[in-house]
């Protein structure tokens, strides 16, 4: 197998992954930032806030986990990957909104937590708008 088909292979099954873990690594400086370093409760509390956030979305779509969720030819995720600077831009300003507003035991939860959905619904529209505007689309 050459290089580039391992490149492509590699880009097929993490391009949609990269995106939120680099948006929410941010998240966490700005919040420190903001609020100081976090002890353990708070460390916890921020993981608990995105992974709400994901639980919550996931059972919604699904229908309380009841459908499969549709999968998208490779070239529409590879279009509304590279849009993914807006979502990724617009989660971290929603946290960082949080952030500079609450104090540290509300922001620690609160800013992650609205960072993965905002993040969560503006990938979905990236994907929506990729499908649409991509022959593979079939929107």
């Amino acid at each position: 197998m050459s290089a580039h088909e391992h490149y492509r292979r590699g880009l097929r099954h993490n391009q949609v992954a990269y995106g939120y873990p680099a948006t929410t690594t941010a998240l966490f400086g700005v919040v420190s930032d903001e609020s100081g370093m976090p002890n353990v409760g708070q460390c916890f509390l921020f993981v608990a806030g995105a992974g709400i956030a994901f639980a919550v979305l996931n059972a919604s779509v699904t229908q309380l986990f009841s459908q499969r969720l549709p999968r998208e030819p490779s070239e529409v995720v590879a279009l509304g990957t590279a849009l993914s600077v807006f979502s990724m831009a617009a989660g971290l300003g929603l946290g960082t909104l949080v952030a500079w507003l609450a104090g540290p035991w509300v922001a620690w939860p609160v800013a992650p937590l609205v960072t993965s959905v905002g993040f969560l619904l503006l990938a979905g529209l990236e994907m929506g708008f990729a499908g649409y505007h991509h022959d593979a689309g079939g929107v």
